[in-house]
């Protein structure tokens, strides 16, 4: 039973001198902490403390060849419940210590006090078994580091919370380092033209590449709805002037098929990220601005380019499906195809003093006017892709 009358046996963290402890034996088995000066053998450290609740640590030192090994448990005190203390045990052999405890200055004195202990020339935790570890980023992945992947993956679970498996864990990795080389080509001039080089490929083709390797980006990004390539990862389809799985004819950048049991299409003409938005010239003094040629331009080539291709699908799909109108293994619905122009950056909008709100007012009226086509920015997409792949 804990009993708040041996306050004699407490040590304040806060306000003890850590120069008048010395190590003392108890019994046969624990010694503990003396304090000299006081003459007082140290069964608890004080660690924080209020009107109802006391935070205590006691450290027990088991003597192991020549050396103490310190044993640590954690006591909350309910002063009106002294008799049921609440514990929380720590296990000094393992890999880190991290304080949990909800009150204020509770973590930076345990903190303190594993210091000292740690410090203490006679005290052994184990050869690089024993690490304070605050809860930054930086030091959380260099004690990860080295361990095993199937050691680290009931970890990471564990402290989301959740049962991840390895692949589901590999997938949100390989997802954000996406991300990240989507955000290089955007940001980065000098590595879009150094992957420009490395490639060969026009700005156009070099975007196409990464969107064919990332066609998650489309669904999550645009609707929620996972977007598989339709031609088994060739984003890029012959949709108008031939047979939609065989044959060539007129481009469409981005033909897809979502994931359900009557799957919609996305067609997505893709265009270049600094592509302009809209015209340099004013239409009318002082705030008309109008749509840029290759915005106009990239609207109507997508809407011709669909309605084409919907003509041809018909013919398709008629010819696989029953008399009575039955799917025979063709799994589309071309109801309403999604049209969606990726082009050009919100950025154009942008000057030393900010965002400039007429020329976004007036490329907001363009693409709010055009309903049946989806415009939509490189960076809005790569906000988007940000937003669901980290929250």
């Amino acid at each position: 039973m804990l009993d708040l009358s041996h306050r004699a046996e407490w040590f304040d963290v806060s306000t003890g001198d850590f120069g008048k402890l010395e190590i003392r034996e108890a019994n046969e088995h624990f010694s503990y902490f003396y304090d000299s000066s006081r003459r007082a053998l140290i069964k608890q450290f004080l660690l924080d403390e209020s009107a109802q609740v006391a935070l205590l640590c006691e450290v027990k030192l088991v003597a192991k060849d020549g050396k103490f090994s310190p044993r640590v448990r954690l006591l909350k005190v309910n002063k009106a419940k002294v008799s049921a203390p609440t514990t929380e045990e720590l296990e000094t052999t393992s890999v880190a210590v991290k304080a949990s405890v909800d009150t204020a200055g509770g973590h930076e004195n345990f903190m303190k006090l594993m210091s000292f202990v740690l410090s203490v020339k006679d005290v052994d935790a184990g050869a690089g078994t024993f690490h304070m570890a605050s809860a930054t980023d930086a030091e959380i992945v260099s004690l990860l580091d080295g361990r095993k992947r199937d050691e680290l993956v009931p970890l990471i679970s564990a402290l989301m919370g959740s049962s991840l498996s390895e692949k589901e864990i590999s997938l949100i990795s390989d997802r954000k380092s996406k991300i990240e080389h989507f955000e290089r080509l955007l940001r980065d001039p000098a590595f879009f033209s150094e992957q420009r080089a490395h490639t060969g490929k026009t700005p156009e083709a070099l975007w196409q590449s990464f969107f064919e390797d990332t066609t998650w980006i489309f669904g999550y990004g645009l609707s929620l709805v996972g977007h598989d390539a339709l031609d088994s990862g060739r984003l890029e389809q012959i949709t108008t002037g031939a047979n939609l799985w065989s044959g060539g004819g007129k481009r469409s950048d981005a033909v897809m098929r979502s994931r359900a049991v009557i799957s919609t299409l996305l067609f997505c003409e893709i265009k270049r990220h600094d592509t302009p938005l809209l015209r340099t010239q004013l239409y009318r003094k002082p705030d008309v601005y109008v749509a840029s040629e290759e915005l106009v331009g990239g609207v109507a080539q997508l809407q011709k380019t669909v309605r084409k291709a919907y003509r041809q699908f018909m013919k398709q799909i008629e010819s696989r499906t029953a008399p009575d109108g039955s799917p025979m293994g063709l799994d589309f619905s071309t109801t309403r195809a999604r049209q969606v122009l990726l082009v050009g950056s919100l950025d154009e909008f942008r000057n030393e003093h900010g965002i400039n709100g007429e020329q976004m007012e007036s490329f907001e009226l363009f693409r709010k006017a055009n309903n049946d086509v989806e415009v939509i920015t490189f960076d809005e997409l790569l906000a988007r892709a940000k937003f669901i792949v980290s929250g």
